[in-house]
């Protein structure tokens, strides 16, 4: 997990502000853990494709696992303090889930500058 974090942050540095690295940073080593928490596969199976697009960057994790969706509530802290999904949510323009060919593909989508107060 953390090479995959140094690799996707390494790509990703020249695109971003300093708040939006610190925000991709984060957003992406959840995605990756949760991929290789809840996904039940080595890491060696887990893609990354990382795509800069006109004002923003894409982001996809995919893993051969059973897959998730996200329940009501699945927003907010869990039982076990994680905050998972809600730091996803929250720091990302927009995010989600596939399935296809049974693989789970989550990704994501942030801004290259931070909005402006």
């Amino acid at each position: 997990m953390p090479a995959a974090r140094r690799l996707a942050c390494d790509f990703a540095a020249r695109f971003l502000d300093t708040k939006q690295f610190k925000a991709f940073e984060l957003v992406v080593t959840e995605v990756v853990s949760n991929a290789v928490r809840h996904g039940g596969v080595p890491g060696d199976q887990i893609r990354m494709a990382i795509t800069p697009k006109d004002g923003f960057m894409c982001v996809q994790v995919t893993d051969p696992g059973p897959g998730l969706v996200p329940k009501p509530g699945a927003l907010e802290a869990d039982v076990d303090g994680g905050f998972g999904l809600f730091i996803v949510e929250h720091l990302t323009r927009r995010w989600g889930v596939t399935r296809e060919n049974s693989q789970t593909r989550v990704w994501f989508e942030l801004d290259y500058a931070a909005a402006r107060a």
